[in-house]
């Protein structure tokens, strides 16, 4: 409706306001001066005095034309990840449409619809309104109306002074069967037993439970719900252990997405055990042994062999400090108590016989770690190569050292493998060394020199093994050229000759995405198919190259729920077909998030439409500003705001009757002071 709503009061002054300001504070003191002295009218000058200042400030009527605006509801609609889990995206749509043919039919409503779904930590409805309103005055919002499950992480910041509902996709019976992690450690000590803590939430009071660990054969649970149930598990090895916890899916839940977790414990040891074995001293001997010892996880044993026990020394026996090598002790007793075991420059004597050397290369074999550090007795047949200890090296050393001064490089595997990847940006600044040793490498070379492999890492059996075919390394550490990453090099490198997890470059990784797997296989081979076990259906996923060393794979999941991928000797679990887990954690549908926070603003009903969105929704009813939102229907304010469409101004009495009335009160006033004598003719005798 058009018309005239409203008239107000406007100024057009003549002069500036501080200038009417300063008049009238004059004027003021004038009138209030004279009527101290004893005027005789001093209401009459003050009159004058406010007829001027009106007159000076320009009173004007202001008319102002106005149109009704419309009230607008926003319709938000939830496109988080639980609502697909749980099946309710159809039924979204079918409440969806329904809802705007309802409010369409409301006279003066607007309807703008927009969707919002989760962050990291869950679905966020606060930002969600925040958007719906962004462009929209606070004094045309009739209201919201939510579709959803009702599962929102900020409820309290969510609520809202105009009426908000909710239509929730779902029913007040809903069940669903799920596993909650209470607890579990990142890490473990290598022979002990850890601790995982979970818990089965169901209407049930008992429910199966089956636990896997890597390979091992499960092992089913029956165990209480809504209680904390505590599962041992064996660490037996360093680096990851995959962990699976599962319970079988009821007839009528919503979802079965979140009826399993998979999990990863590192096995670690609470000290690492490392032997350094130093044959003929050089200026490095300190570098390696600085090295290891500057490891707080670390705890060294260091023997020097200065000669061997055929050479006679002739010192009296009270002066020797040095004591005698125990060398059955530490290479067959005790080997299995290390980590890992470096020969720096080991030339071969006869204190370290076969047999001893031997049992070495069998403890590598059988999952040890061992590091060699080239010295000139390796292209004499005097060193490592001489020793049954060749066997488990990942080179063949031939000919004699070459001296050269040259800039070690990394290889194509090199700037790919997790233990050198990091340092390429700056390997054109390395510094040079003076010599190397020819050898011929059956491992991965991540680092070469003078056209000759310097870094080479190995597998052999469950062991691991590397070779440094230069003992001109320490330069580096030095400042030699400009030196190099003397310590974080070899730092990584033996830190994975001990499994570390973060440095495994044979690897399997798994991520899950809505509705999808995603496998990532490191290998320096052709892995062939990942084999992936769902529901106890196993097929294969083909593993396409992507990069050195790198393949990849996917997998639609059509329904989420845990799986098992073996990849060659590599396994994992996970949970796939979920891009968030925490919107896959509760799946049945709940208004108390909002409605509590809501109840206390603008208010707002909660609407069960069932999964299939078809239920009947409540009548709408139509608010004043100032009341709030029941429970029974889908009460939408009036707001009442409107938009100018013209205006027109007028002053209240034109100059002239100013001025007027300004000489009106000045003869009044001279009247009264006796200024102004009107004289009237005398009456004739």
């Amino acid at each position: 409706m058009t018309g005239i709503d409203l008239i107000k009061l406007g100024f057009d002054p003549w002069l500036p306001p501080l200038v009417l300001l300063c008049l009238a504070i004059m004027g003021m003191l004038l009138v209030g001066l004279y009527a101290r002295l004893g005027g005789k009218a001093p209401i009459t000058r003050l009159s004058l005095l406010v007829v001027a200042l009106i007159g000076l400030a320009g009173p004007s009527q202001i008319r102002e034309e106005r149109v009704a605006l419309s009230d607008i509801v926003a319709i938000l609609v939830d496109r988080s990840e639980s609502m697909a889990l749980s099946d309710r995206t159809a039924g979204t749509e079918a409440a969806l449409a329904a809802l705007k043919a309802r409010l369409g039919q409301v006279q003066n409503l607007d309807v703008r619809v927009t969707y919002f779904d989760g962050n990291g930590a869950g679905t966020a409805l606060a930002s969600g309104l925040d958007q719906a309103f962004a462009d929209i005055p606070p004094d045309r919002i009739a209201g919201a109306i939510i579709i959803s499950d009702g599962r929102f992480i900020d409820g309290d910041d969510a609520a809202r002074p105009f009426p908000v509902h909710q239509v929730l996709i779902g029913s007040p019976r809903e069940r669903d069967r799920r596993i909650d992690l209470r607890s579990a450690p990142k890490q473990a000590p290598i022979g002990e037993i850890t601790k995982v803590i979970v818990r089965v939430e169901d209407t049930d009071k008992s429910v199966p439970l089956t636990v896997r660990v890597g390979t091992d054969a499960p092992q089913t649970l029956n165990v209480p719900t809504g209680e904390d149930i505590v599962i041992e598990v064996p660490i037996a090895q360093r680096g990851l252990v995959p962990i699976a916890i599962e319970t079988p899916g009821v007839a009528g839940e919503v979802s079965t997405a979140n009826n399993g977790l998979a999990l990863s414990i590192t096995g670690v040891r609470d000290r690492l055990r490392v032997m350094l074995v130093t044959g003929q001293p050089y200026a490095g001997s300190r570098a390696w042994r600085n090295l290891l010892k500057s490891d707080p996880s670390v705890d060294l044993v260091q023997f020097t062999i200065l000669r061997p026990p055929e050479k006679q020394d002739f010192t009296p026996t009270e002066e020797l400090s040095l004591i005698p090598f125990p060398t059955r002790e530490l290479f067959l007793d005790k080997i299995d108590s290390f980590d890992l075991v470096v020969f720096d420059r080991f030339s071969r004597l006869s204190v370290l016989p076969d047999t001893y050397l031997d049992s070495v290369a069998q403890w590598v074999e059988g999952g040890g770690a061992f590091l060699m550090l080239a010295g000139p007795s390796e292209g004499l047949d005097e060193g490592v190569q001489s020793t049954p200890l060749s066997r488990i090296l990942p080179v063949q050393s031939r000919g004699e050292p070459i001296e050269t001064a040259f800039r070690p490089a990394l290889t194509e595997r090199g700037r790919t493998h997790p233990v050198s990847a990091s340092l390429a940006e700056q390997s054109d600044t390395w510094g040079k060394w003076l010599r190397v040793q020819p050898s011929t490498a059956t491992g991965d070379v991540l680092l070469e020199g003078a056209g000759e492999p310097l870094l080479v890492l190995g597998q052999v059996g469950r062991g691991r093994v590397a070779a440094v075919m230069s003992d001109q390394a320490w330069l580096w550490r030095r400042g030699y050229d400009g030196g190099g990453p003397f310590d974080e090099l070899f730092r990584r490198t033996a830190h994975w000759l001990m499994k570390e997890a973060d440095l495994e470059a044979d690897r399997l990784v798994l991520r899950s995405q809505p509705g999808r797997l995603l496998i990532e296989r490191q290998s320096s081979e052709d892995p062939g198919p990942a084999q992936v076990t769902l529901s106890g259906q196993t097929f294969p996923v083909p593993l396409t190259a992507a990069g050195l060393g790198v393949w990849r794979g996917e997998s639609q999941m059509a329904n989420p729920g845990l799986v098992f991928v073996q990849s060659g000797d590599k396994s994992a679990f996970i949970v796939a077909g979920i891009g968030n887990p925490n919107e896959a954690r509760l799946l049945t549908a709940d208004p108390s998030a909002l409605a509590g926070p809501q109840a206390k603003q603008g208010g707002g009903s909660v609407t069960w439409v069932g999964r299939a969105g078809t239920g009947p929704l409540p009548d709408i009813a139509r608010l004043n500003k100032s009341q709030k939102a029941g429970t029974d229907a889908l009460g939408l304010r009036r707001a009442g705001a409107t938009s100018v469409t013209a205006t027109s101004r007028d002053a209240i009495l034109p100059p002239w009757a100013y001025a007027m009335l300004l000489v009106a009160l000045a003869l009044i006033g001279w009247w009264r002071e006796g200024r102004l004598v009107i004289s009237r003719p005398k009456a004739k005798a």
